[in-house]
């Protein structure tokens, strides 16, 4: 099956709610800093990453969906958890719970994210555990992972 493996499901159960697997990157800048991406489909800051498609290991899906999002090539530097007991809603009315495995990451090559956009990135910038504070993120999972990192305390069975 080549079909988008999200439009397919949603193609059989419309709205209800499913589960969805994604993965995501933490990269920072050297200054203890995260990179976040405002997405275009909440206009929040969030978590670089995105769904799993069918073939794909997490690993795979993390590269790919960083370069989508970001224009960047990252390696994973290490698994920091995974997240499995969120429910998230999106703005067409899709509910789902999502599983996501969020990894620390590395981008061998110079990084320049000056400008970058597309339809699912709005702007990416750095941001400090105080900045956090003062943006609006895009789910309580996000917000998570965030607190998480910065504190590294990740807590199992999230």
């Amino acid at each position: 099956m080549k079909q988008d493996y999200i439009s397919y499901i949603r193609s059989k159960v419309g709205h209800e709610t499913i589960f969805l697997t994604y993965s995501g990157g933490i990269l920072t800048d050297g200054k203890g800093r995260v990179l976040l991406q405002l997405r275009a489909d909440k206009n929040s800051w969030g978590i670089i990453g995105g769904c799993m498609e069918l073939g794909e290991s997490s690993v795979d899906t993390l590269k790919r969906e960083f370069f989508e999002e970001t224009g960047l090539r990252v390696e994973p530097i290490r698994l920091l958890n995974i997240y499995t007991n969120f429910q998230d809603s999106y703005p067409n009315g899709d509910k789902a719970q999502t599983v996501g495995f969020i990894y620390e990451v590395s981008c061998p090559k110079p990084v320049n994210i000056e400008g970058f956009h597309n339809e699912e990135t709005l702007q990416l910038d750095y941001f400090s555990k105080e900045d956090v504070k003062n943006i609006t993120i895009v789910n309580e999972q996000h917000q998570l992972i965030l607190d998480e990192y910065f504190s590294q305390t990740f807590q199992m069975g999230r």
